[in-house]
């Protein structure tokens, strides 16, 4: 099993994969490469973090943060891609 942390930086990643800036969203289907079983966690950590927002109106849209944007991209993460 991953820990929490470790499912939030998957979760950065798929933002940095298509390059999605600040404020920028995405939907759940776009997550299909974290694990379902996982995925709540890391969403939990991720807002925890304050690096993504849950949409207030869509539970389903996730925004990413000026802190998520600059922690995905001064990472390791950003190399990736």
């Amino acid at each position: 099993m991953s820990s929490d942390e470790r499912v939030a930086r998957q979760i950065l990643e798929v933002f940095i994969q298509y390059k999605i800036r600040p404020l920028g969203v995405l939907r759940r289907n776009n997550f299909m490469a974290v694990r379902d079983a996982d995925f709540q966690r890391g969403l939990n950590k991720a807002v925890e973090n304050s690096w993504i927002k849950i949409k207030s109106r869509d539970r389903y849209t996730y925004e990413l943060t000026e802190t998520g944007f600059a922690a995905g991209s001064s990472s390791e993460l950003a190399a990736k891609f």
